[in-house]
């Protein structure tokens, strides 16, 4: 059978089952036919159902790295074999008989079978400990040194989170990881998997936060890293936003712009227009203003090669840092969709011995694979992705004009408030209520936007089906619920999705038999652009 043969850098691939067993299910897409890329595309490239596999535990992990060391032809440590996947079940290879062996001149005893251990049924793992904050209060100024110029807030009390939940800090480095030097976080995300659903969530830590570093004085978020390391940003974390970090996983820049091209690019809709400046190629110096243009993005379907998607990720001249955090968790998102079409979550148990020292982690194996059976359901269920952005309040620093975010933590729809739905499952979860379904008619005339259109109500945990049945021009867009009442329906969400107002939604409460809860018919006036930042949140549950 043919393999496809896929190369993954050492100090990544960890990182990336990491993200991949905690969110890679969580990219929950639509239903009907895989469309061709649209737009201009930066590169191109070239289903029945499975039967379940058993659930990987800490012991199956082991059998598979003493057999992978027994075998007389170990593949490379660098490379995955990722079957193509089929429709059907592959035929066996004519050229394979059965032989009959001959019988021995004379029997011999067969020995009784040895017991067999049965894998557990939940993976074991080191015991997972909360941190505890180290410093309650600010410390007092010490003699000879001045007042700090912003005032040092109180410490945030820590929030209460579901029982068995694990809250893992990813971070993005733009040195280099495994050389021993200090480090600074350009990006820093918050994954919180609660395992009752299960769910999942993540949030995105402006680098420009200006908080308190416990032990020292008001700094930027990012400082923590490199004034005492990574437990001092997760004593930092915890002070300032009440958040205890069990995990962390670091990666720099190159590495994921080397996964991105060994999974063969990444597939991510753009759906507002985007221009930024980016160096004209990779090898110019970046001192040099002439080696920099504006580079820009059409609304459409784009394939991202590793430079390309470094740039989308990391981009924000013309725009800002949190949407920066907005693009960065689309990309993990987009990252994670290919590594589940490249079946890699299996090959954990075997890969981990090879690349366990590969990349800046304090995830012990057992607790990936436990992270790692939950992934199917969070899939199912469905992702939450928050952010900070008008919950910050610009400030210049007096002693040094930096302009940094003050985080304003109370108030009706302020950080308080976002912290919490962290440990909450997302709204449309499907864990606990039915999914809604949304039926895609396009009467626009443009062939991209019905794809658009069903990333965002992905997005936002709706589940779209596209018709692809040709329809007669419309100008105007018009949305259907189909129901007795409007009770459940998240119409006043659904309607922001398509620039209508509420009441602008049709209830059709007389044709019971329709398939779906929805019907989006999109005219000539659809606008797939939405500012993500400022989701409608106020009639979350």
């Amino acid at each position: 059978m043919r393999r496809l043969s896929l190369r993954l850098p050492n100090r990544l691939f960890v990182l990336f089952v990491l993200a991949l067993l905690v969110l890679g299910a969580g990219c929950h897409g639509f239903s009907g036919p895989t469309p061709t890329p649209f737009a201009e595309q930066i590169s191109s490239n070239s289903e029945g159902e499975a039967e379940p596999e058993a659930t990987p535990t800490l012991e199956m992990a082991e059998a598979a790295l003493t057999a992978e060391t027994a075998s007389d032809e170990e593949p490379d440590g660098d490379e995955i074999e990722v079957p193509p996947a089929s429709d059907t079940p592959e035929k066996p290879d004519a050229s394979e008989t059965k032989v009959t062996p001959e019988p021995t001149g004379k029997p011999t005893r067969t020995p009784p079978p040895t017991a067999t251990p049965i894998p557990s049924t939940t993976p074991t793992s080191a015991p997972q400990f909360a941190p505890v904050l180290q410093i309650q209060e600010p410390q007092p100024v010490r003699e000879g040194v001045s007042t700090p110029a912003t005032a040092i807030p109180t410490a945030v009390p820590e929030f209460t989170i579901p029982k068995g939940t694990t809250n893992i800090l990813l971070l993005g480095s733009d040195e280099p990881v495994g050389d021993g030097g200090v480090k600074r976080t350009d990006t820093m995300i918050i994954v919180s998997v609660d395992p009752d659903g299960p769910t999942a969530s993540m949030i995105s830590l402006p680098r420009d936060l200006y908080v308190y570093i416990p032990g020292g004085t008001m700094s930027r978020l990012n400082s923590a890293v490199t004034l005492g390391g990574i437990e001092l940003l997760k004593q930092t974390i915890l002070y300032n936003f009440g958040v205890p970090i069990h995990y962390y996983a670091q990666v720099d820049f190159q590495g994921f712009e080397d996964v991105v091209d060994a999974i063969g690019g990444v597939e991510v809709a753009v759906s507002c227009p985007f221009k930024d400046w980016r160096i004209k190629s990779p090898e110019l110096d970046p001192e040099d203003e002439d080696n920099w243009y504006v580079f820009e993005l059409e609304p459409g379907i784009y394939e991202m090669d590793g430079d390309t998607a470094l740039w989308y990720a990391r981009s924000r001249l013309m725009s800002n840092d949190f949407d920066r955090g907005r693009r960065q968790q689309q990309l993990l998102r987009a990252m994670l969709n290919q590594g589940v079409k490249l079946d890699l979550v299996p090959q954990v148990p075997v890969l981990w011995n090879s690349y366990k020292d590969s990349v800046e982690t304090d995830m012990d194996i057992g607790r990936m694979l436990q992270i790692a059976s939950l992934a199917p359901a969070i899939r199912e269920n469905g992702v939450q992705n928050l952010y900070l952005m008008g919950k910050t309040e610009s400030w210049i620093v007096p002693d040094t004009n930096a302009q940094v975010q003050l985080p304003i933590w109370e108030g009706p729809g302020n950080m308080s408030d976002t912290f919490q739905r962290l440990f909450l499952p997302p709204a449309l979860n499907k864990a606990n209520r039915a999914p809604i379904e949304v039926e895609i008619v396009n009467a626009s005339g443009n062939e991209e936007l019905p794809r658009l259109a069903a990333e965002n109500l992905a997005w936002h945990g709706f589940v779209p089906v596209i018709n692809d049945e040709e329809m007669p021009e419309k100008k105007i867009t018009t949305l259907t619920y189909f129901g007795p009442n409007f009770k459940g329906s998240y119409d006043w969400l659904i309607s922001w999705i398509f620039h209508l107002r509420q009441s602008d939604v049709v209830l059709n409460d007389e044709d019971t038999e329709f398939s779906y809860n929805y019907q989006v018919v999109l005219g000539q006036d659809f606008d797939p652009c939405l500012n993500e930042l400022f989701a409608p949140q106020s009639f979350l549950p």
